[in-house]
């Protein structure tokens, strides 16, 4: 699992740290290093694995070595304006992998602690889990204290299960999913989702069965639409919208007539290739009653024998059957997509940026007008993005003063095995972002 702290920003300097959790009759195991309160553990030599690091660490403070160590979370903590001990001002980006063991660590050993580790009094021992919590809560800390005691206090919760996941990008089998809404929303309780948007591809048909004053869980009605492009794909998803509005109805209705005369256009360009696909199967998709897209291609192309499963589909036949034929699609304009969702009071945020395929330069300009015309946020948090884009991405957002928004674009087992609902297939884990209050008002 990945947490990200803070706003994600641009940085000076990277420090890498590896710390250990061990908890014993609800007690955990904290060093007091000069009045600053931290799991055991440090920063790492230049030349070190984290996974060295901490069995050095854990030598130097504990006196004892651990063997059966487990990698457990990875904190990324991105602090603005970092005073050091020369006194300079930096941009961190603080990296802490934190490990958990089921040794019993024993306190009592000789210590290998360094000179400003004895200078800074160094104490180490077991705290009441709630004491510690307490402590953090209650106390007027000042900056650089803060800063350590909230990522404990944010790994703690994760540690105990509190601190819940979100998840602002789901499918169901309205559109292109596996499961129906209802499934769904029953499998993000069970994963201890607190707050979970159901966004269906270019339809609302889903979002009537569900039960919006759910006790376990916070629903959020949405919607995923697609956008006409010569280049890349873009989607942009509507948070909170009113799923009833007329207007918004309407233009779904037009879309999902758009969508099939598209997939008529793949379907074209695949039997030209001398895909045989029985024109049955292929006028039975048409005529279902929901939004139907290339999954349902995918199926048939599983159903003739060409591949084995829906991304194998996607790899071999449907992305370059998209890309020829899309100049003969009908579409929207994102002018369009923004409108409609604004006015049925809904946050329209642009999903998964980097299938746009464009530079930054490029990227940036579209942002600049995409704002201009409603644009209130960007999925910062998505399974195909790298550290480095999220990073990237989040940077723009606060330039723009856009919204940052995550989820994991949940399909279902049997169209994307990999993706999994609240922690996608890179296990980063989204709790708090601001957006949530937006979508409370």
């Amino acid at each position: 699992m990945v947490i990200n702290m803070g706003k994600i920003i641009s940085y000076d300097k990277e420090v890498k740290k590896a710390r250990l959790i061990s908890i014993k009759d609800n007690k955990i195991l904290v060093c007091n290093y000069n009045g600053y309160l931290m799991l055991p553990g440090g920063k790492l030599d230049d030349t070190e694995s984290f996974n060295e690091g901490l069995k050095r660490e854990i030598k130097e403070e504990i006196g004892v070595e651990i063997e059966n160590e487990q990698e457990f979370v990875t904190v990324n903590n991105y602090v603005k304006n970092y005073i050091s001990r020369d006194g300079n001002v930096t941009n961190r980006k603080i990296k802490t992998i934190y490990y958990t063991t089921d040794e019993d660590i024993d306190i009592t050993k000789k210590r290998l602690l360094s000179k400003k580790e004895k200078d800074g009094k160094f104490i180490l021992g077991y705290i009441d889990i709630e004491e510690l919590i307490n402590i953090i809560n209650t106390s007027n800390l000042p900056y650089k204290k803060r800063i350590f005691a909230e990522e404990i206090l944010r790994v703690i919760n994760y540690y105990l299960k509190r601190d819940k996941l979100i998840d602002l990008h789901t499918h169901t089998n309205k559109s292109d999913g596996q499961f129906s809404p209802t499934e769904v929303i029953n499998q993000a309780i069970n994963m201890g989702i607190s707050t979970i948007a159901i966004t269906d591809h270019d339809t609302v048909a889903g979002l009537e069965e569900l039960d919006y004053n759910n006790p376990l869980i916070q629903i959020i009605p949405g919607i995923e639409i697609s956008v006409k492009r010569e280049k890349g794909r873009m989607h942009i998803l509507g948070l909170g919208i009113d799923y009833r509005n007329k207007d918004l109805r309407d233009y779904l209705k037009e879309m999902q007539e758009f969508n099939r005369y598209n997939l008529r256009n793949i379907v074209n360009y695949l039997t030209s290739t001398g895909i045989k696909l029985d024109m049955d199967d292929v006028e039975g998709i048409m005529r279902l009653n929901k939004n139907v897209g290339r999954p349902d291609i995918a199926k048939l192309l599983i159903k003739e024998g060409y591949v084995a499963g829906v991304q194998e589909a996607f790899d071999k036949y449907l992305i370059d059957a998209f890309n020829k034929s899309r100049h003969l699609n009908k579409g929207h304009k994102y002018k369009d997509a923004l409108e409609v969702i604004t006015n049925a009071n809904g946050l329209p945020i642009l999903a998964h940026p980097n299938s746009l395929e464009l530079d930054h330069e490029s990227f940036e300009k579209l942002i600049e007008d995409m704002t201009k015309n409603k644009l209130r946020g960007l999925e910062v948090f998505h399974p195909h993005m790298s550290e480095e884009e999220r990073e990237y991405y989040a940077g723009v957002a606060e330039y723009y003063n856009l919204l940052i928004s995550g989820g994991t674009d949940y399909h279902g087992i049997n169209v994307k095995p990999n993706t999994k609902l609240g922690i996608g297939n890179n296990n980063i884990y989204i709790t708090n972002l601001p957006i949530l209050k937006e979508l409370k008002k």
